[in-house]
């Protein structure tokens, strides 16, 4: 059971935040040994729940690129892909993402305006939906802070559990 996951993260805070999240995710994935990980940074927390959207769909349709095209190929290459193909039809994993999962990592910080609030709904409902409509587990280690000092205390165990949670959804159907 080797999965692969990809981690997204927001690159705002990323020197006092998202970096340390970033070690200890890393840290906790290396240490279970049954999984490999990708990294993509975004811009901010609100722009993740759109990096895993468009990573599922760039993975599906890459797949099924690759397993589709015809040009340029010999007989006995066209003859093995259709073969491939026929065996992916059969199993059901011609539309399979190539990450088994997601692991969002971000930090949203409390201003003067209710801001803050909006955007964790929006990016929660999001990653939640996404998660529900492609049946591919995202974990959420996005975690809000009324500021810095606070955020430093709460990024250890709120991504340590971000990373147990996932591990968890993937070895769940062993």
């Amino acid at each position: 059971m080797n999965k692969k996951i990809k981690i997204v993260y927001s690159n705002y805070y990323l020197d006092e935040i998202t970096s340390k999240m970033l070690e200890i995710s890393k840290k906790k994935l290396r240490d279970f040994k049954l999984v490999e990980f990708d990294l993509s940074g975004v811009p901010g927390s609100f722009d993740i729940p759109f990096e895993i959207a468009r990573s599922i769909e760039e993975d599906i349709i890459d797949i099924q690129n690759q397993a589709g095209s015809f040009e340029g190929k010999d007989k006995k290459e066209i003859r093995d892909n259709i073969l491939q193909m026929s065996k992916l039809s059969q199993l059901n994993l011609n539309n399979q993402p190539r990450y088994s999962g997601y692991l969002a990592l971000g930090c949203i910080i409390k201003g003067k305006t209710i801001n803050h609030q909006a955007i964790s709904t929006a990016i929660f409902t999001n990653l939640q939906r996404i998660s529900i409509e492609k049946t591919t587990p995202v974990s959420n280690g996005i975690f809000n802070a009324n500021n810095i000092s606070e955020a430093k205390k709460k990024l250890t165990k709120c991504t340590e559990h971000a990373v147990q949670t996932l591990l968890m959804l993937l070895t769940k159907n062993k």
